[in-house]
């Protein structure tokens, strides 16, 4: 093994290892084989789904509970976190409006609301948080944040009556819209959302039609969300003087960074880039020899935005050593980009189940089979 620090920076192995857990198993088969080398632990993640817990260490920020509501509306105890000192919270989506919170035959989209993420956002705000960046992957909505802006104070109209418990399937009846009380919160705090994808609001790679089915809609459901979403994003669009028809990254979430930036003027920053920068992965790398990242599944995505991804691309940048550790790959892995060695680490006759089960033994024991060159 070459001399210099081993960078160790997987994501989340989802429904087996966190970032932390996964790391920590690395570093610790790297250490029984011997090697003697520096050992640098950088768990990372893209702004997906577990990504608080990451993103709470690096900004040394203390991990709340709030009750709030949950997709479907029933209460749901969400986790986020606090830097006093720094006045800043950091707010995971999947919390309090996500997919895993819910049993997979009571996926609706048309139904589902992201109010209790409001509710986070309006608790930090009340605890003297100025700055909240909030994680948007893993939601089980499709409702362009309006569920936020409600929790936050908005009013929407039917004619003269007042809609509470706003919804996707009552876009189109909504004719009014009362931003004034989310107004007055943007001169007290910036919200800054961290997101794991590119897709613009609408159209054929738009929040409805990508992400609509992953979270329960039908083909039918789909036409109807996206032109719910073209109508209540035309209300807010007129209301604010802004588009949002070609924002990058607009229909992640379903849609919640096009609305946040409409009523919020929230900020949209790459999650994987942001979370790394925090982790000072660019410092460790100059006086790195080898990194070592890995997440569930690496495969021809993990080229486009995933943390994984991002890893192997800047480390092959600095002419480094770049191993990718997987649960399972492909059979054909040549169109995966950046990594010199890739290696499955489970049992192929494993069930699934055992494999997951396993996963920190099987991370351990894969460290072995790196090549030495």
């Amino acid at each position: 093994m070459k001399e210099g620090k081993i960078i160790v920076a997987p994501n989340a192995f989802k429904g087996a290892l966190s970032a932390e857990e996964a790391a920590q198993a690395i570093a610790k088969g790297i250490r029984m084989s011997g090697i003697k080398n520096e050992i640098v632990e950088l768990p990372i993640a893209d702004g997906g789904d577990g990504s608080l817990t990451v993103i709470s260490k690096y900004l040394e920020a203390e991990m709340k509970a709030s009750k709030v509501k949950g997709p479907d509306g029933s209460s749901v105890e969400a986790k986020w976190g606090y830097n006093k000192s720094k006045s800043l919270a950091v707010i995971e989506m999947a919390e309090a409006s996500g997919i895993r919170l819910l049993p997979k035959n009571e996926l609706n989209p048309m139904v589902m609301t992201t109010y209790g993420t409001g509710q986070l956002i309006l608790e930090a705000v009340n605890k003297g948080a100025r700055e909240i960046y909030l994680t948007v992957g893993g939601s089980a909505t499709v409702d362009l944040g309006v569920g936020i802006m409600e929790a936050l104070g908005a009013r929407f109209y039917i004619r003269s009556e007042v809609l509470n418990g706003i919804k996707p399937k009552d876009f189109e009846r909504i004719t009014n819209i009362d931003l004034t009380v989310p107004e007055e919160l943007k001169s007290k705090v910036n919200v800054r959302i961290l997101s794991d994808v590119n897709n613009p609001l609408l159209g054929k790679e738009g929040a409805a039609a990508v992400f609509g089915p992953q979270k329960g809609a039908t083909e039918e459901m789909v036409k109807q969300l996206e032109s719910a979403l073209d109508h209540m994003a035309g209300m807010l669009e007129e209301l604010t003087g802004k588009s949002v028809r070609n924002l990058k990254g607009g229909g992640a979430a379903g849609g919640i960074t096009a609305g946040l930036y409409l009523a919020l003027d929230a900020e949209i920053l790459d999650g994987a880039d942001q979370i790394l920068n925090w982790a000072g992965f660019k410092d460790h790398l100059k006086s790195a020899s080898l990194v070592i990242t890995g997440e569930g599944k690496i495969d021809t995505q993990t080229n486009y935005g995933k943390g994984p991804g991002l890893i192997a691309r800047l480390a092959k940048g600095a002419d480094l050593k770049v191993v990718g550790l997987s649960g399972a790959l492909d059979e054909d892995t040549s169109q995966i980009r950046n990594f010199d060695q890739l290696i499955a680490i489970s049992n192929p006759t494993d069930p699934l189940e055992v494999s997951m089960r396993n996963t920190a033994a099987n991370l351990e024991r894969a460290v072995s089979l790196i090549s030495s060159t």
